[in-house]
């Protein structure tokens, strides 16, 4: 089954708060993200060769997401946004193969790809091209309480009961595609999707980053963050923003809880 083409306009912005499942270092996660895609009776819409824009206390992290398969099921209170890293094991061709075995219809948007760049590579100029920092932990995005919960719960199963929580972290995660107007000296950006994050959760085999969207009644407050936490039986360390260090975010020296 070929997917039905989608041509995308200006400003057709698709920041609908859905539930993410952000695809790293363990690619047969992408088949269980998959699992939640029934049917094809709201938009199954899959962007490659977006541009990702990711930041955490006004630092920039690098871990890119370049394909993302957007999914939203209105009808059935159905949805999900799943994202590949950039370089990573996981690839479009499994999700394609995935919805066509699956007989699952759905739209396929391929952007170019920055023009400067591929000028560069067309005329073999070296460039310097960013790689994925391999020292950020995996990263879970969690909008709802539930997510929380399974993160966390994963985490206790393989003996990690202890945390850094930096509640007051603010980041931002912008998937957008640049418009290659010939007619114009610069090339314009456009948004996708985002998600604003507010509190982020570092514990030894992952970090979890706290989806809060403005409006949103399924916000978790800091106070609500911190309840889950210890309703698990976790230990929790409060720290400030500036303690905060992508490369190391569990500090590992956890104050045992009476």
């Amino acid at each position: 089954m070929k997917a039905h083409k989608r041509k995308i306009e200006k400003g057709d912005i698709m920041n609908r708060n859905l539930d993410v499942w952000a695809i790293q270092k363990h690619p047969k996660a992408l088949y269980t993200a998959l699992e939640n895609v029934k049917t094809d009776t709201g938009d199954l819409i899959l962007f490659t060769n977006l541009e990702c824009s990711f930041t955490l206390g006004g630092k920039k992290v690098q871990r890119s997401f370049e394909t993302a398969l957007y999914y939203d099921d209105q009808e059935n209170n159905q949805d999900a946004l799943i994202l590949l890293m950039k370089d990573g094991q996981a690839t479009p061709e499994q999700i394609r193969e995935y919805l066509e075995k699956e007989s699952l219809k759905y739209h396929e948007v391929s952007f170019a790809k920055d023009l400067k760049k591929e000028l560069l590579e067309e005329f073999d100029i070296p460039h310097k091209e960013e790689k994925q920092n391999e020292a950020i932990p995996e990263l879970w995005f969690a909008r709802e309480e539930y997510v929380l919960r399974d993160a966390l719960t994963e985490s206790i199963k393989m003996g990690n009961t202890t945390c850094d929580y930096y509640p007051l972290l603010q980041g931002f995660l912008n998937l957008n595609y640049t418009d290659n107007n010939t007619d114009s000296i610069q090339d314009s950006s456009h948004n996708i999707d985002g998600r604003r994050i507010l509190g982020v959760i570092a514990l030894e085999d992952k970090m979890i980053l706290m989806i809060n969207s403005e409006n949103d009644y399924r916000n978790l407050s800091p106070f609500q963050v911190h309840k889950v936490m210890e309703e698990l039986g976790i230990s929790v360390n409060v720290h400030q923003p500036t303690e905060f260090n992508i490369e190391n975010p569990y500090q590992s020296k956890i104050k045992e809880k009476r």
